[in-house]
């Protein structure tokens, strides 16, 4: 029956809370007591579950009480999976350097309280539920059992059998032909094509069996031009996984990773993966080639982040029709950007940061018969720390007239000052300057020679100027 198995899910959650991913939990998130009071009514109600579960093919009453606790333990391992992968993916970001360390210096970092009220309130409402569910067992006349939960972590660890070993699957045709089907469903760009197709279950039900068996499957093999086989294991490594990635990739054994994951060049193949949403990418060459990432059509988020050689980026990028976000950081050899940059209709967000060689009018046409209207999304753009920019792109900017809604200048020495085109950028809200001394003087309040150009926005932050912040008509 299915209600047995909320012994099991109860000794997981249990194992889980117990282990020192758990104590990570309480110590990032600041649930020490509502975690606390979900464990101590999770142990009593594991007591009475043995119990339980030998009394319900005789009492329909347990079984329907054993069914609404399965769902609450179910809703409770959704939540902890949900912090554990929260938490490993900030591990991940400090694991990968200084690129997100950049970034998050311009972005607040308080997105972590609404991740932990939420988790919060989540929380709190099981409690409620377990409680509630609790107060029932009272009628049931159930005695009680102490159970050692110590050894379900261990028990999870065997099962998590890596792809190498695996050796057959019977009983799943049905689950495997309907991820094979979901696999080789038709993709569109822009449609919800998962980027992320999930197993889930207790450990030894066979998700790592049935993943592989879809891995081997021949029609699957003949779908995609390139696929790669990873196993992740509990003890996590991101070098380790990188270079499995690699390997399963090319064939050949990738030694070359430094601390910072430094490729030498960008794999050959990385145009066939052409269901990539994110990459975050870091190499020595010094120009990206063409018939690479610009062939990544699915592409939604570009990282591109201290590549210390780089010097030109890839002329192909028109090929990314999805990308919605570019960053690029650190690059301090990187002396100009592609035209292809403004073929970019879809992207949203736009920041450029510490690139000490470039000079951002490098994507402005000179030829005036050559200059088109651009038709761009961009909400949000950032131009920080780029010393060797004496002009902001007007052509770039006025592409994205009926869009752009936040315009972030920082550290542009060399800026002497605001476009034209700033005053038909109708639907921008906020602008903010900082250490743009040049720039900053031209935008003062009122008394700037550039004001006349900006006043129409709602919000203006320029540092040393102590006249307010927002304008009114």
């Amino acid at each position: 029956m299915a209600e047995a198995f909320a012994a099991e899910i109860a000794k997981s959650l249990l194992g889980k809370l117990g282990s020192f991913a758990g104590q990570e939990f309480r110590l990032a998130w600041g649930l020490e007591d509502d975690l606390a009071r979900l464990e101590e009514r999770l142990k009593a109600i594991n007591a009475v579950l043995s119990d339980a579960e030998k009394q319900q093919s005789k009492n329909d009453r347990i079984r329907l009480w054993l069914h609404m606790l399965r769902e609450v333990l179910y809703d409770a391992e959704d939540v902890l999976d949900e912090m554990e992968c929260e938490t490993l993916r900030r591990e991940v970001v400090k694991t990968t350097g200084s690129t997100s360390r950049k970034v998050r210096r311009f972005f607040t970092s308080s997105n972590m309280i609404p991740f932990r009220l939420k988790m919060g309130h989540k929380i709190k409402k099981i409690i409620e539920r377990l409680a509630q569910i609790s107060s029932l067992r009272s009628e049931f006349n159930l005695s009680e059992q102490a159970i050692d939960c110590s050894h379900v972590l261990h028990e999870e660890t065997e099962m998590n059998r890596s792809f190498e070993s695996f050796s057959g699957l019977i009983g799943r045709d049905k689950d495997r032909e309907r991820i094979i089907n979901l696999l080789r469903a038709p993709i569109k760009v822009g449609d919800a094509h998962p980027l992320v197709l999930p197993i889930v279950g207790m450990g030894g039900l066979g998700k790592t069996s049935l993943a592989k068996s879809v891995c081997d499957a021949e029609n699957v093999r003949s779908h995609f031009d390139l696929k790669m086989e990873a196993c992740v294991s509990d003890d996590f490594s991101l070098k380790l996984v990188i270079q499995k990635i690699i390997k399963s990739a090319t064939g050949e054994r990738c030694a070359d990773l430094d601390e910072g994951f430094e490729l030498e060049e960008l794999p050959k193949d990385v145009r066939y993966m052409t269901s990539l949403r994110f990459l975050d990418l870091t190499t020595q060459q010094k120009r990206l080639p063409e018939g690479g990432i610009g062939c990544l059509e699915c592409l939604q988020t570009l990282f591109i982040g201290y590549c210390k050689n780089l010097e030109n980026l890839c002329e192909d990028m028109q090929g990314l029709r999805s990308l919605q976000k570019l960053f690029i950081l650190g690059c301090d050899s990187l002396i100009s950007l592609p035209k292809s940059i403004k073929c970019l209709t879809t992207l949203e967000e736009l920041f450029i940061m510490n690139c000490d060689e470039l000079d951002l009018m490098t994507i402005e046409e000179k030829n005036e018969e050559k200059i088109q209207p651009l038709s761009l999304s961009l909400r949000i753009v950032m131009f920080g720390n780029l010393p060797s920019t004496i002009a902001l792109p007007e052509q770039f900017l006025q592409g994205s007239a009926e869009s752009l809604q936040t315009f972030l200048i920082k550290e542009c020495p060399s800026i002497g000052e605001m476009p034209e085109c700033i005053s038909n950028l109708k639907k921008l809200q906020n602008l903010e300057i900082n250490d743009c001394p040049r720039l900053s003087k031209r935008c003062r309040r009122e008394t700037g020679e550039d004001w006349p150009k900006i006043k129409h926005i709602p919000i203006i932050k320029v540092d040393d100027d102590d006249n307010g912040e927002e304008t009114s008509d």
